[in-house]
């Protein structure tokens, strides 16, 4: 780690030295590993130690950027002369600068995000866990018919990153996964897909091999006989993976670049209700081990928890430099890319228990699955496609496929009539049980 901070900071002085008023620079160098199984043999096993280059340099407000997959010293001579060449021929950009030195982190906080055991991890240890998991799914049910793989895949990264303001964070991390996926075939000849997956930063933090298989295999029995219901308004509770990609969708809408451009539903609506009072919407960099947790962002600034949605109110937007001078604000530490991104964003979790809320339910569809990306975060329009079960007399009984859920999250935010207390930090969006008022299904 030494020696790529110090490498780092020789390249932005190199930057600097031949004309650049500017310069940032991420460096990264990892080992990734991926094995699939299928059928107790191993059907595909890659491995490699990528090395990744991001440099950006100003002249003036003139910017230009290059990659590099190599540290050789050609390449870094190379990228940092193309890169002033292609500023001096870029048009000026008012307003995209560094982040200023006196906003800059400065206690890098250790987040536990590297696990040393995993270089010591043999490759056989690993196929055989993956052979484990997809064993486990395929015997969970005479039903399940065809093995569709396992994997097991881990990666370790060292990232640096310098800029000439007076940034150096150097940081490791890493994380391990298992999956398992499965077909059963239904009685009028189709197939089924059913799959699950566990992801950690330390491997003995993954869920068993055993669950992984089980639940797969869980997932392709419970949609046989599923159909499409007629077109109707119902209520809808989305379990807690559903309920992240929910909330994890509207977060665009939530950015400085999103206001900026004008294309979000939630321009101008700071400080006021635009969810019910039972949504609380957080985002934590800090917490050890978080699979969205880091101590600063694209930009070197700090991170913090920051609550963007408190009791259906909005806080907050996330905002990077360029976008925090061009609305006259302040960054707010999440900057990810040319944009913004949050960490580990979460909902707040609520009293009851996920099998209270649907028992309080007479009619309403439980989903389970969401594909597709319909969302127009400019208007609030959602649209997806979903499948799930009906909810009758406060129990789940017969599986549904083939609709579509469609709203407007305007309306949508304001109709959570219930949040749950199920809240699992296994992904880097997590969300509780979240029952809906009210929504459309397009079905027959």
């Amino acid at each position: 780690m030494r020696e790529s901070s110090e490498l780092a900071q020789q390249i932005i002085d190199r930057c600097l030295n031949q004309g650049a008023t500017a310069a940032e620079i991420t460096l990264s160098q990892g080992h990734e590993n991926e094995i699939e199984v299928r059928d107790g043999r191993v059907d595909r096993l890659t491995s490699g130690q990528p090395v990744s280059v991001t440099l950006k340099v100003w002249r003036d407000q003139r910017i230009a950027s290059t990659t590099g997959t190599s540290l050789d010293e050609s390449t870094l001579q190379t990228l940092i002369d193309d890169a002033i060449e292609l500023a001096d021929l870029s048009d000026p950009i008012e307003g995209m600068r560094l982040a200023p030195k006196h906003l800059l982190a400065t206690n890098i906080q250790d987040l536990d995000l590297y696990d040393p055991e995993q270089l010591e991890r043999s490759t056989e240890e690993k196929i055989a866990r993956a052979i484990e998991a997809e064993r486990a799914a395929l015997n969970a049910d005479p039903r399940i018919t065809v093995s569709n793989g396992a994997s097991y895949s881990d990666a370790l990264y060292r990232v640096v990153h310098a800029t000439s303001a007076g940034f150096l964070g150097a940081v490791q991390s890493g994380w391990s996964a298992i999956s398992a996926q499965v077909i059963a075939d239904d009685a009028d000849d189709k197939k089924r897909n059913g799959g699950w997956y566990s992801v950690a930063r330390y491997a003995k933090d993954l869920l068993p091999t055993q669950v992984i298989g089980e639940r797969a295999a869980q997932r392709a029995i419970e949609q046989l006989g599923a159909g499409p219901i007629p077109t109707t308004t119902l209520p809808v509770v989305f379990d807690p993976y559903m309920a992240a990609s929910l909330i994890g969708g509207m977060f665009g809408a939530l950015t400085g670049s999103a206001i900026e451009r004008g294309s979000s539903f939630l321009i101008d609506k700071e400080h006021q209700q635009i969810a019910s009072s039972k949504l609380t919407v957080i985002d934590d960099p800090l917490i050890p081990r978080g699979l969205g947790s880091r101590a600063f962002d694209a930009e070197g600034l700090p991170t913090q928890r920051t609550t963007f949605i408190d009791q259906g109110v909005l806080q907050t937007y996330a905002i990077n430099t360029y976008n925090a001078h061009k609305l006259g604000r302040t960054p707010t530490g999440h900057a990810r890319g040319a944009g913004e991104g949050p960490s580990n964003l979460f909902v707040a979790p609520g009293p009851p228990s996920p099998e209270e809320i649907i028992s309080s339910i007479d009619y309403g569809f439980y989903c389970q699955s969401m594909m597709g990306f319909g969302v127009n975060l400019t208007t609030g329009d959602f649209s997806r496609g979903a499948s799930g079960f009906l909810i009758e007399n406060g129990k789940l009984t017969r599986p549904v496929s083939e609709i579509t859920l469609s709203g407007n999250y305007k309306e949508m935010l304001m109709q959570i009539d219930a949040v749950a207390n199920d809240l699992i930090m296994d992904r880097a969006v997590t969300s509780p049980t979240i029952l809906l008022r009210q929504m459309t299904l397009g079905g027959t």
